[in-house]
């Protein structure tokens, strides 16, 4: 799906990658990580559509599904870890790099 307007594609993802380093300074917050994750999720949907290359970047980069060891819950409805290679710093981490990636092709 092509890109209607780039530079407010930009803008609406550049303001995703922004929240980045408040979500880090919030401890991170888990509560505040699954917001910003829906809400960049909805504007990748809404910028590229649901079955685009570039929303699957992103899940590839931060979106794995599923109960991993240590983290307590079950499918969507579980608690992240903090640390570690699927944790919250690491997912922010990987999010980041694919967004400013998703960013940077844009014209």
């Amino acid at each position: 799906m092509a890109v209607k307007d780039s530079a407010r594609a930009r803008e609406r993802l550049e303001g995703q990658i922004s929240r980045i380093d408040w979500l880090r300074g919030t401890g991170p917050n888990p509560f505040e990580y699954n917001q910003w994750n829906d809400r960049t999720i909805e504007v990748l949907i809404a910028l590229f559509g649901p079955a685009s290359p570039e929303l699957e970047a992103y899940h590839a980069a931060a979106g794995i599904r599923g109960r991993l060891p240590g983290v307590r819950g079950q499918a969507e409805n579980m608690t992240l870890n903090i640390h570690g290679p699927w944790g919250i710093l690491a997912r922010l981490e990987r999010a980041e790099a694919a967004l400013t990636a998703i960013t940077r092709k844009l014209a």
